[in-house]
């Protein structure tokens, strides 16, 4: 296969931090190629000097051997290069069709003034969305109704009327349900029939493995190497991408453990659960399976007064306990740590340490002033507990990477003394090192007394780190196994 596109001496920093330096790749036509890295290594960084989002300080980029200076996305665009973010970019409040030739209608001149050619946009659609295969999309529908999956089909038929020969997945698989993912493997193995190269960021090895040919790593705004994806383990992949063998992913520490600190019966919740009952007691990790949907968020979101309308006997700390609000299940040491923490668990353009302590403000205050001193100490005791990477605790959270905004949101939450913490899908979006970490800190806590109920849809992690697992289905129960006897056949046979 001939190189298509090659990025060789890539230099780029921003004040204080040198995000790329001397980094390297190149894809070929028709390749699906992996880009791996831990959260901070500078993959998205590469990929926006990519597509012009960014300028590089220094280096070259070549396209089809030729050399070419990309000075924005548009001209990115122009040269066949498009992105697909795991967020979309698109108008939420235009329509389909609007989006996908949003900044180059088509026009047509009739009698010298010239106007929107909707035939042609139709037209050139119909071929795109017979390519990928999509038939329950509507190109009157607005982008505010559709669902994540179709927003992303949305972005990838958008490139396509770029004539884009090569795309960029940047964690295109995060929000999506195991049915979207297959269903989105499946366009890419028609985009790669076509000649289209793919270059591909997750953090999924499993995902990296299935579709990838080659898989480039970076650690540290630095090239590692590049290697056939049929050539490597996974567990020599993960080396490189952290510069040392990693231990064990799922460190769990066998707990002794206490008396039930959660008791629920027969929780019910009109259209969303059905006669659900479990219980957790003290230092156990009680984990909830299911697929994305079946109610597991339901369940934490009624317990912590998020949800109302709902009835259960529920007893918390040996008393009757009903939350009416989040308010009141802090106060009583129930915690819920949400799977979104950018849009539920912090608030981004504030520092490490205002979103630790936010929700401790009574706590650490004097009359009406805070205790600046109390409120250091215990934010530099959580960030040397929980390992945040960061230079000070005035640090902006929003540059943090995803695993140690992470630490952050389990540290906000543990700033409250729990007696439950509640963690939904703890760690999506970040690297296998922050995942490991995270681990780590999970299996201390249960260890330290402390009671969990992991929802997760990483089934490894699931049976890696929980005591019992709780499986849910279309909003009911329908199973529930120790750990001795786990197996993931058996879990996703009554998830399914």
């Amino acid at each position: 296969m001939s190189t298509i596109l090659k990025l060789e001496h890539i230099y780029k920093s921003f004040p204080g931090v040198k995000a790329l330096d001397d980094m390297q790749i190149e894809l070929e036509q028709g390749e699906m190629h992996a880009v791996c890295g831990e959260n901070g290594a500078g993959k998205s960084t590469l990929m926006k000097v990519i597509t012009g989002v960014y300028k590089a300080d220094n280096g070259n980029m070549y396209l089809n051997g030729e050399k070419i200076t990309v000075k924005e996305p548009n001209d990115a665009y122009g040269k066949g290069i498009a992105i697909i973010f795991q967020e979309t970019s698109l108008f939420k409040d235009l329509t389909v069709l609007e989006n996908m030739f949003m900044g180059h209608e088509p026009v047509k001149s009739i009698c010298g003034i010239k106007n929107l050619d909707y035939a042609a946009m139709y037209k050139k659609a119909d071929e795109i969305f017979e390519f990928l295969g999509i038939t329950d999309i509507s190109y009157d529908e607005k982008i505010d109704n559709l669902g994540v999956a179709a927003k992303q089909m949305v972005e990838i038929a958008k490139a396509l009327t770029y004539d884009a020969n090569i795309l960029i997945f940047d964690e295109p698989t995060a929000a999506l349900t195991n049915k979207e993912v297959r269903s989105l493997f499946e366009t890419i193995a028609r985009l790669k029939k076509q000649g289209i190269s793919m270059l591909y960021i997750s953090h999924r090895m499993e995902e990296i493995f299935e579709i990838a040919d080659r898989v480039t790593v970076i650690r540290d705004g630095s090239y590692v190497r590049t290697a056939n994806i049929g050539e490597v383990t996974e567990q020599q992949l993960i080396a490189w991408m952290v510069g040392r063998e990693m231990g064990d992913l799922y460190p769990k520490v066998e707990v002794e453990l206490g008396e039930p600190v959660l008791k629920v019966k027969n929780l019910n919740k009109p259209g969303l659960l059905e006669d659900i009952s479990f219980e957790v007691r003290k230092g156990e990790i009680l984990g909830f399976a299911g697929l994305a949907g079946a109610g597991r968020t339901e369940i934490a979101e009624c317990l912590c007064g998020l949800m109302k309308h709902y009835s259960a006997d529920i007893e918390f700390m040996g008393k009757s306990f009903k939350a009416k609000s989040y308010r009141d299940a802090i106060k009583e040491g129930l915690i819920y740590v949400s799977e979104d923490r950018k849009k539920y668990g912090l608030v981004v353009p504030m520092s490490i340490k205002e979103n630790m302590t936010m929700s401790i403000l009574y706590r650490i205050s004097k009359g009406s002033f805070i205790d600046f001193a109390e409120e250091d100490k215990t934010v530099e005791k959580y960030m040397k507990d929980l390992g945040v990477k960061a230079p000070d605790k005035d640090f902006v959270v929003d540059n943090l990477s995803g695993g140690n905004q992470q630490k952050v949101l389990v540290a906000k939450a543990l700033c409250a003394n729990p007696s439950l913490l509640i963690l939904d899908e703890p760690t999506r979006g970040v690297d296998v090192g922050a995942k490991a970490e995270i681990h780590r800190i999970v299996s201390n806590l249960a260890k330290e007394g402390l009671s969990i109920i992991m929802i997760s849809s990483d089934m490894p992690e699931l049976l890696g780190m929980s005591d019992r697992v709780v499986v849910i289905k279309n909003g009911k129960k329908t199973g529930e196994l120790e750990r001795k006897d786990f197996s993931q056949e058996q879990v996703l046979e009554m998830a399914l």
